[in-house]
Protein backbone atom coordinates (compact mmCIF):
# COMPACT_ATOMS: atom_id res chain seq x y z
CA UNK A 1 0.00 0.00 0.00
CA UNK A 2 2.78 2.35 0.71
CA UNK A 3 3.94 2.23 -2.68
CA UNK A 4 0.27 3.11 -4.01
CA UNK A 5 0.49 6.30 -2.23
CA UNK A 6 3.92 7.34 -3.19
CA UNK A 7 2.95 6.88 -7.03
CA UNK A 8 0.99 9.93 -7.63
CA UNK A 9 3.79 12.16 -6.09
CA UNK A 10 6.68 10.23 -7.87
CA UNK A 11 4.18 10.25 -11.62
CA UNK A 12 3.89 14.07 -11.22
CA UNK A 13 7.73 15.02 -10.41
CA UNK A 14 8.48 12.84 -13.49
CA UNK A 15 6.13 14.26 -15.33
CA UNK A 16 7.43 17.66 -14.66
CA UNK A 17 11.45 16.77 -14.90
CA UNK A 18 11.03 14.90 -18.31
CA UNK A 19 9.27 18.41 -19.32
CA UNK A 20 11.71 20.57 -17.79
CA UNK A 21 14.28 18.09 -19.74
CA UNK A 22 12.52 18.06 -23.55
CA UNK A 23 12.09 21.83 -23.11
CA UNK A 24 15.32 22.48 -22.51
CA UNK A 25 16.44 19.98 -25.04
CA UNK A 26 14.13 21.23 -27.97
CA UNK A 27 15.37 25.03 -26.89
CA UNK A 28 18.94 24.00 -27.94
CA UNK A 29 17.87 22.16 -30.80
CA UNK A 30 15.77 24.86 -32.56
CA UNK A 31 18.34 27.70 -31.13
CA UNK A 32 21.39 25.18 -32.94
CA UNK A 33 18.79 25.23 -35.90
CA UNK A 34 18.32 28.73 -36.38
CA UNK A 35 22.22 29.81 -36.03
CA UNK A 36 23.01 28.02 -38.93
CA UNK A 37 20.36 28.91 -41.34
CA UNK A 38 21.37 32.75 -40.06
CA UNK A 39 24.65 32.21 -40.84
CA UNK A 40 24.06 30.25 -44.40
CA UNK A 41 21.78 33.66 -44.92
CA UNK A 42 24.88 35.87 -44.32
CA UNK A 43 27.43 34.37 -45.94
CA UNK A 44 24.53 34.30 -48.89
CA UNK A 45 23.96 30.83 -49.40
CA UNK A 46 20.08 30.56 -50.39
CA UNK A 47 18.11 28.32 -48.05
CA UNK A 48 18.26 24.75 -48.87
CA UNK A 49 13.91 24.12 -48.79
CA UNK A 50 11.81 26.55 -48.39
CA UNK A 51 7.85 25.69 -46.42
CA UNK A 52 5.28 24.67 -48.87
CA UNK A 53 3.71 28.36 -47.37
CA UNK A 54 6.25 30.47 -48.59
CA UNK A 55 6.66 29.28 -51.94
CA UNK A 56 2.54 29.70 -52.26
CA UNK A 57 3.18 33.25 -50.76
CA UNK A 58 6.02 33.92 -53.23
CA UNK A 59 3.91 32.95 -56.25
CA UNK A 60 0.87 35.27 -54.54
CA UNK A 61 3.42 38.11 -54.77
CA UNK A 62 5.15 37.20 -58.02
CA UNK A 63 1.34 37.05 -59.59
CA UNK A 64 0.41 40.25 -57.32
CA UNK A 65 3.06 42.47 -59.11
CA UNK A 66 2.64 40.93 -62.68
CA UNK A 67 -0.56 41.61 -62.51
CA UNK A 68 -0.45 45.45 -61.30
CA UNK A 69 2.02 45.44 -64.20
CA UNK A 70 -0.41 44.74 -66.75
CA UNK A 71 -2.92 47.01 -64.69
CA UNK A 72 -0.89 50.48 -65.05
CA UNK A 73 -0.01 48.93 -69.09
CA UNK A 74 -3.61 49.14 -69.93
CA UNK A 75 -4.57 52.40 -67.94
CA UNK A 76 -1.67 54.01 -69.92
CA UNK A 77 -2.88 52.40 -73.41
CA UNK A 78 -6.34 53.65 -72.25
CA UNK A 79 -5.35 57.07 -71.41
CA UNK A 80 -3.43 57.02 -74.36
CA UNK A 81 -6.05 56.26 -76.83
CA UNK A 82 -8.23 58.85 -75.25
CA UNK A 83 -5.92 61.06 -75.64
CA UNK A 84 -5.45 60.31 -79.40
CA UNK A 85 -9.38 60.35 -80.21
CA UNK A 86 -10.36 63.26 -77.50
CA UNK A 87 -10.56 66.05 -80.62
CA UNK A 88 -12.14 63.55 -83.03
CA UNK A 89 -15.02 62.77 -80.39
CA UNK A 90 -15.64 65.55 -79.57
CA UNK A 91 -15.86 67.22 -83.87
CA UNK A 92 -18.10 64.01 -84.01
CA UNK A 93 -20.39 64.28 -80.98
CA UNK A 94 -21.16 68.50 -82.13
CA UNK A 95 -23.20 67.51 -84.67
CA UNK A 96 -25.28 64.62 -83.38
CA UNK A 97 -26.01 67.15 -80.27
CA UNK A 98 -27.42 69.76 -82.50
CA UNK A 99 -29.43 67.48 -84.13
CA UNK A 100 -31.10 66.14 -81.13
CA UNK A 101 -31.29 69.64 -79.90
CA UNK A 102 -33.41 70.77 -83.55
CA UNK A 103 -35.27 67.65 -83.25
CA UNK A 104 -36.17 68.72 -79.94
CA UNK A 105 -37.31 71.53 -80.40
CA UNK A 106 -38.92 70.53 -83.25
CA UNK A 107 -41.47 67.86 -81.74
CA UNK A 108 -42.06 71.16 -79.06
CA UNK A 109 -43.43 73.58 -81.61
CA UNK A 110 -46.03 70.60 -82.87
Amino acid sequence: MSNRDGFGAGFWLGTLVGGVVGGVIGASIVNQRANRIDDELESGEKRPFKSSRRRQIDRMEMARQSLDDKINDLNNTIDAVRSSIGNAADDTLDPLIQRMDKDSNTQQSN
